[in-house]
């Protein structure tokens, strides 16, 4: 018989419509924020009088002027993160009592009204308050949808319904930057549109994206929440057998933390390396962007489709790495991808053009590209499988604790040491080097430390033999 609300095996996941919604809700989210992620930057720095005229090719913002705003920048993303990884599990436990439908539906509006403010701002407070707000609604929006998807594709199709869900939100997000860099130089160019209104539009563009996604979840994604009222009422969803024996042996044989001491010691070793990631992930976020605008150029074109570019040449490493590292082993792919990608972070402010920062900017991608899977491999091989859903949300919350640590230190780090210049015997260093660096070493040294304390975890038996 087959059970309301779930999948059966034979059905095709791309044609559930209710799978489709929230698959497509993540890729125009992810389109949306794409869109305006080449621009934000100058957007924050023509709010407050930095820029007079629309940038172009050529054309790169004073360095003293990018100095004064990289710590705002850098507080705008951790206000972001910092809300988002603090309500998220708020949000996840709400829906659980309350239903997914609801919420997913109020964060989508949140998403509309608030980028529409964003293109309305007029300082960097209102900026900052506006990033916090999206921080918000993005902790609604993304676990409360990944909870519905697991509950409609039921407990034997997670795996496959999660990689569709990823696949298609990755598409927005590596769209989205090429889109937003075209859609720049059409208001600069066609519409001739002054600063700041210049930066405007594509804010008001990526609301409307998001618009069809609230009609769509309204209309097509009903309830799945088996513990919501509506669901206590007027059932939309009936648990599975397997469900139910799952629940039931969770009551009668409670989880216990115990894990052998190697097992521990490996663990603790996992959530260290999270947060060095997240440090180091959430410097070069700001970094990036600081550095092309004042010593490589403010062609958003060109910057949009370099971020897409990557991102599209990185989804192609993602899953011949990851069937490498079932074969061959999981550690070296991950390490050797980790350091090359870090090493990106030495190399990237020692460029001198856009083809070289290019080249850097997608190498560093591909690299760490390859890393992840092999990556999140390992620490599913390490956590017992009983406690991979606690231990994998704490390893996920030291990331992110990291990650919004991070734009704060490396705005702050770059405000401090872009206009100065060290000597090393006869050679000059520009000072914008160091937070590169330095994130660049953090991102090293949880490599090597994985190297170090973390075991090969792939089973022998698929070792190749030799």
């Amino acid at each position: 018989m087959r059970i309301q609300g779930h999948s059966s095996t034979g059905d095709s996941l791309y044609l559930n419509p209710r799978v489709m919604v929230l698959a497509i809700n993540a890729l125009l989210v992810m389109l949306g924020f794409g869109i305006v992620a080449p621009s934000m930057a100058l957007y924050l720095i023509a709010l407050e009088g930095g820029l007079t005229q629309p940038p172009a090719a050529g054309y790169t913002v004073p360095a003293e002027v990018v100095a004064q705003f990289s710590f705002v920048l850098g507080m705008m993303m951790a206000a972001f993160m910092g809300t988002r990884t603090l309500l998220a599990r708020y949000w996840g436990g709400v829906s659980d009592r309350r239903g997914r439908r609801p919420i997913i539906i109020a964060g989508l509006l949140g998403y509309v009204i608030l980028l529409i403010l964003f293109g309305l701002a007029h300082n960097w407070m209102e900026l900052l308050a506006i990033r916090a707000g999206q921080g918000v609604v993005s902790a609604m929006v993304w676990p409360t949808s990944e909870a519905a998807l697991m509950d409609i594709v039921g407990p034997t199709r997670r795996a496959e319904g999660l990689g569709l869900y990823i696949m298609v939100s990755n598409v927005g997000f590596v769209a989205g930057p090429g889109l937003g860099g075209l859609l720049y130089n059409f208001c600069r160019d066609v519409l001739l549109l002054p600063v700041p209104d210049v930066f405007r539009v594509p804010y008001f563009i990526a609301a409307l994206l998001v618009v069809p996604s609230v009609i769509a979840t309204w209309f097509v994604l009903s309830e799945t929440a088996p513990l919501s009222k509506a669901n206590e009422i007027s059932p939309l969803r009936v648990v599975d057998q397997q469900d139910q024996e799952d629940a039931s042996a969770e009551e009668s044989d409670p989880i216990s933390d115990d894990m052998d001491p190697t097992t521990r010691r490996m663990v603790n070793v996992l959530y260290v390396m999270a947060v060095a990631n997240g440090v180091a992930m959430g410097m070069g976020q700001p970094l990036f962007q600081l550095f092309l605008m004042s010593k490589i150029t403010t062609d958003i074109g060109a910057i949009g489709f370099i971020i897409s570019g990557a991102g599209a040449v990185g989804m192609l490493f993602t899953i011949p790495a990851g069937r490498y590292s079932d074969s061959h082993g999981r550690k070296g792919i991950a390490v050797v991808g980790a350091i090359t990608a870090r090493a990106g972070l030495f190399m990237l402010p020692l460029t001198r053009n856009l083809t070289e920062t290019g080249v850097v900017w997608v190498v560093q991608n591909a690299a760490m590209s390859a890393s992840q899977p092999a990556m999140r491999a390992i620490q599913a091989d390490v956590v017992p499988w009983r406690l991979r859903g606690k231990l994998f949300g704490t390893i996920q919350a030291f990331f992110n604790a990291g990650a919004t640590v991070g734009p704060i230190l490396g705005g702050w780090l770059y405000g401090v040491f872009s206009l100065t210049t060290f000597y090393v015997a006869w050679i000059a260093i520009e000072g914008l080097v160091i937070p590169f660096w330095a994130a660049g070493a953090l991102g090293i040294g949880a490599a090597l430390l994985l190297w170090f304390a973390i075991r090969e975890t792939l089973p022998q038996a698929a070792m190749p033999p030799g």
